[in-house]
């Protein structure tokens, strides 16, 4: 689904960047709440931050992150996966380090060798981490959904007696099948990520599509067509893949 902050990012990116920002915010809160001695506010602030943070995680952040986990390492050198990764290894430390100071402080479930004593340098040290992680998290949305955009391969050409549309969201094509005549024009339209569009036989690639790019295929002869994404998918429908069933006319 579509975003609705006009970047060309996903509804589940967008709803995610609201989300960190307002957490963000409410942790510098809870900070000004502790300095005015209102420890009980701040605890419920500070724990709701916690629990939200972990809820957007597995929902949202995660089954974005499965997507890159197949281009480790070898993608590092590449900034789309790098930010993401970058983020993705901080913001873990930034959790759990978060729920430790949340047991610590709102329970009686650690051990004394396990409490610590030194309540400002925890805490701040998790906010100023949490603010890194959430600055390169802004960097991934940047990088993934507003950076420089490619042009895609293929032309605009006139549609063909049929003209179908795909689009590439969430590490899927939709639709996943499609039935055409020959002689239709299939458009894959990327809305978010990195990906490609390959034939399992070799017969049309796409080349890289940033977000915002599209390609065009003319299928010219009858027959099923397997593709799949090179960076998220293998041929025989394993992956990131999908069906064009081209019926004679």
């Amino acid at each position: 689904m579509k975003g609705f902050l006009g970047t060309g990012a996903t509804f589940n990116a967008d709803v995610n960047l609201l989300v960190q920002l307002t957490m963000g915010v409410a942790l510098l809160v809870g900070m000004f709440l502790a300095r005015r001695n209102r420890f009980t506010a701040h605890g419920i602030c500070q724990v709701t931050v916690m629990l939200l943070n972990l809820a957007m995680i597995g929902l949202i952040m995660w089954p974005s992150f499965r997507g890159v986990i197949p281009q480790l390492p070898a993608g590092l050198g590449d900034r789309y996966y790098a930010v993401a990764t970058a983020h993705a290894a901080l913001g873990i430390v930034a959790e759990l380090l978060g729920l430790y100071i949340v047991l610590v402080a709102a329970t009686n479930l650690l051990p004394q060798w396990l409490r610590f004593q030194r309540w400002k340098l925890w805490m701040r040290t998790e906010l100023a981490l949490w603010w890194v992680v959430l600055l390169i998290g802004l960097g991934t949305y940047y990088v993934w959904y507003m950076g420089p955009q490619g042009k895609g391969a293929g032309g605009a050409g006139a549609p063909s007696a049929a003209y179908i549309t795909v689009k590439l969201t969430n590490f899927e094509f939709t639709p996943k099948e499609a039935s055409v005549p020959v002689g239709a024009t299939i458009e894959w339209v990327n809305d978010a990520g990195r990906h490609t569009v390959e034939a399992d036989d070799g017969s049309f690639q796409s080349g890289t599509l940033l977000a915002g790019s599209r390609f065009e295929h003319t299928f010219k002869t009858a027959g099923t067509f397997g593709y799949h994404c090179g960076n998220h998918g293998d041929p025989g429908g394993k992956g990131m893949s999908g069906r064009i069933k081209v019926t004679p006319r």
